[in-house]
């Protein structure tokens, strides 16, 4: 071989080889920008439902605390006499009042709560809603059922337990959802 064409074969082996651990360098570039951009997506969307979720909590505890204390002047009353059961009766009016009055409010921290999602955590959510909108729906009946010196049926008094545990449950279930959806860490996909 000459000398002329082995120069010409050596450049040509040279340009290739820069050429190509060039583009090996891109495309690794590319790779790392990609997974970089995912993490960051990731962490800002766990943000933002995280935020969402913990209003949502903070107003779920809220309504649900204001419904014990109403279930437990209930109890209170069913066990007492005459004066004393109507002071525990006008106790429970208040809380219970207060839970209507900012039902608006847990509706708005759901809604921000199903826009962020995922479906699973926003089926949850749906589901303190119903829970606390029963435990509610219980206390006003025994409230009714106090009205006017009555009293509501000892299984309605039992049911308060129940409502109250099926609420908590509801939102214990929203927690560990709530957690493992915030515990992406944006290398896999995040949940659905």
């Amino acid at each position: 071989m000459d000398a002329g064409l082995a120069a010409v074969l050596g450049a040509t082996v040279g340009a290739v080889g820069t050429g190509g651990a060039g583009i090996v360098a891109a495309l690794l570039a590319r790779s790392q920008g990609r997974s970089q951009l995912s993490a960051e997506y990731a962490r800002f969307i766990r943000e933002q439902r995280k935020a969402a979720y913990t209003a949502y909590m903070e107003t779920v505890l809220k309504e649900h605390e204001r419904l014990r204390d109403a279930s437990a002047h209930l109890q209170m009353a069913a066990h007492a006499e005459g004066d004393d059961r109507a002071e525990a009766v006008r106790a429970a009016w208040p809380e219970y009042r207060a839970v209507q009055e900012q039902w608006a409010d847990l509706e708005r921290r759901y809604a921000e709560v199903a826009v962020e999602g995922p479906p699973a955590i926003t089926q949850s959510a749906l589901q303190i809603s119903g829970a606390l909108n029963d435990y509610g729906n219980h206390v006003l009946a025994c409230l009714q059922a106090f009205a006017g010196g009555g009293s509501p049926a000892s299984d309605d008094l039992a049911q308060l337990t129940e409502v109250h545990n099926a609420s908590h449950d509801a939102h214990r279930a929203f927690l560990r959802q709530a957690s493992e959806v915030i515990g992406a860490d944006g290398i896999r996909r995040l949940p659905e």
